[in-house]
């Protein structure tokens, strides 16, 4: 018998025992106490059943970011408090043989109404339990400074990326981490994919945790995407019988990587962006979009070519794979179709300012309407003070607002005084076309949010301004 159908069976128990109906012999009673027992009956199934529907909410929708310690000078945002941010504090480490726990609260992070105290397992294993009471350490020293900060702290989450055949000896993991945790602090994990196909141990690692965070993206690191399709019909059944609130992890980064001629051999790069090669004669651009609407830079090498010590010849393919606002919307309404106890959307990650393959904060949250209504970002010019003794000198970045254009801009920066010269960055097209002017053309793609232009200098202090050319 469902819980329901027990429920019903006990109020109605209640309400008959109560009522002495087999003293009645009168028939026109008996009508009128069978009317008032009715009456009774229908009452208290009502409450009954408001009482049950109150014991179950649908969680309270989120949107939140993971913000990751190596995050220099964080991308500002014009949203906050965000809901929630899922904060990494430490990681758990294992070197000859010994495991250890750091921690290393970051000192700069954005503003959120609740935080999560995230650990991460560097290793693709299962850490020893000989991990726990460090990591118990660990968590009331990030506890004691997240409440020096004055924050929200709502748990703990572990990012490990357990193999899926220990299962079973991650939930006597968490079973124990759960009892090294504070007073009042919940318990969350991220999860792979793989972990939830059928004859798994997953249900006893759920049974642990208070939340759990399906990662949909890097599932097969060889293909030209790095999101996976979030199908909700297929998962959302998955993930509701488990009965705990769960968020869905959606990627918002992006990844350079060399496909090679020779044997398809695949090579990721950190220091590569698209404007590094777009101004390059010896690529060809292709553009394609992926099954999770992710834009597909393909840059084909037509000619021999050296780009950051790497050597690329006729054939190979400079592939740039990126998350968009479709992309991100996308991901976000298919969430919201699982329903059940889906308790909202993770963003993998909160970038640094000056990251060029990765959304920025405010594009995601207008892409899946937190900002809807907000004005546009008009175009402007960022003046950061270089610190010249003799002259005035500044470092200028270009603050766009058409991330990913698909058709070449064109600027022009004008200084109040005239330049006495200016140094552009590497592989940017910028150049002087005046005493006191700036002509910058970027090829499609290649605007970003936070575009660094190069150092100006000038006799005097002065003030800059952008303007955007047909």
């Amino acid at each position: 018998m469902s819980r329901d159908a027990a429920g019903t069976s006990a109020c109605a128990t209640f309400w008959l025992g109560q009522f002495p109906y087999q003293k009645f012999y009168d028939p026109a009673a008996l009508a009128v106490a069978r009317v008032f027992i009715l009456t009774l009956l229908t009452l208290s199934l009502c409450a009954c059943t408001a009482s049950w529907s109150k014991q179950s909410p649908a969680p309270q929708w989120t949107t939140g970011f993971w913000f990751w310690q190596y995050t220099y000078k964080p991308a500002e945002c014009h949203h906050e408090p965000l809901d929630v941010l899922f904060l990494e504090v430490g990681s758990i480490n294992r070197q000859a043989g010994l495991w250890s726990v750091s921690d290393n609260f970051p000192a700069d992070y954005p503003d959120a109404k609740q935080y999560w105290l995230v650990f991460r397992c560097e290793r693709q294993q299962l850490p020893g339990a000989e991990s726990i009471p460090l990591l118990g350490r660990s968590i009331g020293s990030a506890l004691a400074q997240a409440r020096m900060d004055h924050l929200n702290v709502a748990g703990v989450q572990l990012d490990i990326d357990s193999p899926t055949r220990d299962l079973p000896n991650y939930a006597s993991y968490l079973h124990d981490v759960r009892k090294a945790l504070p007073p009042g602090l919940q318990l969350s994990l991220t999860s792979l994919l793989d972990w939830f196909h059928d004859g798994t141990a997953i249900a006893d690692v759920i049974r642990e945790v208070d939340e759990f965070v399906p990662q949909f993206y890097d599932v097969n690191d060889r293909t030209d995407s790095i999101a996976a399709k979030i199908d909700s019909a297929r998962w959302g059944p998955i993930f509701n019988r488990l009965g705990k609130p769960y968020r869905i992890g959606i990627s918002t980064f992006g990844r350079a990587r060399l496909v090679s001629s020779a044997g398809g051999r695949v090579q990721t790069f950190r220091d590569i962006v698209p404007l590094d090669i777009a101004t390059n004669a010896a690529f060809r651009l292709e553009t394609a979009r992926n099954a999770a609407n992710e834009l597909v830079l393909n840059y084909r090498v037509t000619r021999p070519a050296t780009i950051s010590w790497t050597n690329f010849i006729p054939g190979d393919t400079l592939q740039f794979i990126l998350a968009t606002p479709d992309s991100v919307h996308a991901a976000v309404e298919s969430t919201r179709r699982m329903k059940g106890n889906v308790a909202g959307v993770v963003f993998f990650r909160w970038p640094s300012a000056a990251e060029s393959l990765t959304l920025q904060p405010d594009e995601v949250l207008q892409a899946v309407g937190v900002s809807a209504g907000a004005p546009p970002v008009p175009i402007s010019i960022d003046v950061i003070d270089g610190r010249c003794a003799a002259v005035s000198c500044v470092d200028l970045y270009l603050e766009a607002r058409d991330p990913l254009s698909p058709k070449p801009l064109r600027y022009e920066v004008h200084s109040k005084v005239a330049f006495e010269y200016f140094l552009p960055e590497k592989n940017v097209p910028i150049r002087m076309t005046g005493a006191s002017t700036l002509e910058l053309s970027l090829p499609p793609y290649c605007e970003r949010g936070h575009l660094y232009l190069g150092r100006a200098v000038t006799a005097q202090p002065s003030q800059f301004t952008v303007e955007e050319q047909p």
